[in-house]
């Protein structure tokens, strides 16, 4: 059965919104102007690119939009003239909002009827580019993880898709985590012992343009900082008795990504030697005059909260914001509840896997338990309490639940509960009872804040001063005095 005249317009007319919608959701700019040099297609990754709506420029002159970036001359002009393609043209230019740009893009010549109809422009941004190159990486490493092979060459075991967490509080910093990877700029990671810091710093460089380049960890606390500076550094044979010619962690590092843990630890002598590094992007051997240039992505971490860190002179300003050009900030266990389940079931299936074990589940006895602790030793505390759980298990056993804990904590454990239960059931005046219940919301936050004043107010929903002025009608005692008094 033929189709009608109306069928057919209407088929037309669907393919004609089908190849529309394909250009709107496909990653590269795509944009076209006719023959007078109007543009009249402007897809969805150009508007995003250069921060104007499609409405603001059909049917405008390409050279009215683009102004000062030459584009008709250099590109339009020369495709309508000779009728055939350009390749990889590269340019920068500001955008009518002031914002410049980067971008790669082909030009092709479009024929209606054996006749020069147009041109289309393909295009991508330099910066979107690093970011597909990163995302490509990232895939490439999980489906190699996946497949059982060795992705760990470079050092780095894990993804981002390994941390575990269905909270808010974690998947937002995973998300932040994954944005920052894609750029070069240096990163400070900050979080409590054992929040899992090494595990995100594994993951970034996994989801970098540095992906395929080694991963370098160094504890800046663990060595002598004799030894670290050569560690870093290298040496030439002769700089000192035994030295031998030796690379440094930092050309080791080459294409890839060190990590400098526990930054604070490093001797302040020894921070305005790595300053030079950061600042001028070469290493001087140990006992050698010639500078060397690197290229790696450095990634530092801290246990305690840079600005305190800065104050106590343990981390030199100069040397911080070199580092901290971007700062992820990684939560601790206690503002994160909602991920004790998710962790427990996925040490308890590591744990089974290695012993020989059927533990199915952490009962919801213990569950509760460990919801009501505050975990100052974060998910490294949990996971060392579940594998001392695991030896006390019976070989038939399927929950793992109270009885099973080690002694020493389940003592803890307990005491934790029942401080907490009778610290707002004392007797009283209600007043009385409240002012007890906010001095103890108020020494709990600034605890967990490190007596960062700021922070703490913020996490209270107040302002700073009337955190100061609740301080001290209520008598908070705080370690450092200044603090309290504003200098």
């Amino acid at each position: 059965m033929e189709c009608s005249e109306k069928d057919k317009i209407e088929e037309l007319e669907r393919q004609n919104q089908l190849l529309r919608t394909i250009i709107d959701t496909i990653h590269e700019g795509v944009y076209a102007t006719n023959q007078k040099g109007e543009i009249e297609l402007y897809n969805r990754e150009v508007e995003k690119t250069e921060g104007m709506r499609r409405e603001e420029v059909l049917g405008r002159a390409e050279k009215e939009v683009y102004q000062g970036a030459n584009f008709q001359e250099q590109v339009t002009e020369k495709v309508i003239e000779s009728g055939k393609p350009l390749y990889e043209q590269y340019f920068e230019f500001l955008l009518p909002n002031g914002r410049k740009t980067d971008i790669i893009i082909s030009s092709f010549p479009f024929y209606y009827k054996n006749k020069l109809s147009g041109v289309f422009t393909i295009g991508r941004d330099l910066n979107q580019f690093g970011e597909f190159i990163g995302k490509t990486l990232e895939i490439k490493k999980r489906l190699a993880y996946k497949q059982s092979t060795d992705i760990c060459n470079s050092g780095a075991e894990y993804l981002l898709d390994d941390i575990v967490g269905v909270s808010p509080k974690i998947r937002e910093t995973v998300t932040f985590a994954r944005k920052i990877a894609k750029k070069d700029s240096p990163i400070l990671i900050f979080g409590e012992t054992g929040t899992g810091k090494e595990l995100f710093a594994h993951g970034i460089h996994n989801a970098s343009l540095y992906a395929k380049g080694p991963f370098v960890p160094i504890n800046c606390a663990a060595i002598p900082d004799t030894l670290l500076e050569s560690l870093l550094f290298g040496t030439v044979k002769g700089a000192f008795t035994g030295a031998v010619e030796a690379p440094g962690l930092f050309e080791q590092a080459e294409d890839g990504t060190i990590f400098l843990d526990e930054i604070n630890s490093m001797p302040i002598w020894l921070q305005a030697k790595l300053l030079r590094v950061l600042q001028d992007k070469m290493v001087r051997r140990i006992g050698s005059k010639t500078l060397r240039p690197i290229n790696c992505r450095i990634i530092s971490a801290t246990n305690i909260d840079p600005f305190v860190a800065i104050k106590n002179q343990t981390i030199r300003p100069d040397v911080f914001y070199r580092l901290a050009t971007v700062t992820l900030y990684i939560p601790p266990l206690r503002e994160r509840k909602d991920d004790i389940k998710e962790l427990c079931n996925y040490f308890l299936k590591q744990y089974c896997a290695r012993y020989g074990l059927f533990l199915k589940r952490v009962s919801p006895d213990l569950l509760q338990l460990f919801d009501q602790f505050d975990w100052p030793g974060n998910i490294r505390e949990l996971q060392n309490v579940l594998e001392g759980s695991i030896s006390s298990v019976e070989s038939d056993q399927e929950e793992l639940g109270v009885d099973n804990l080690p002694i020493y904590f389940k003592e803890r454990l307990l005491k934790f509960k029942n401080n907490n239960a009778t610290e707002f059931s004392k007797t009283g005046t209600l007043h009385d009872i409240l002012l007890g219940v906010e001095k103890k919301v108020i020494e709990d936050t600034l605890q967990r804040t490190n007596e960062n004043i700021t922070k703490a107010a913020a996490e209270l929903g107040i302002f700073r001063e009337a955190l100061y002025y609740r301080i001290k009608k209520l008598g908070v005692k705080l370690d450092n005095k200044d603090r309290v008094l504003g200098r």
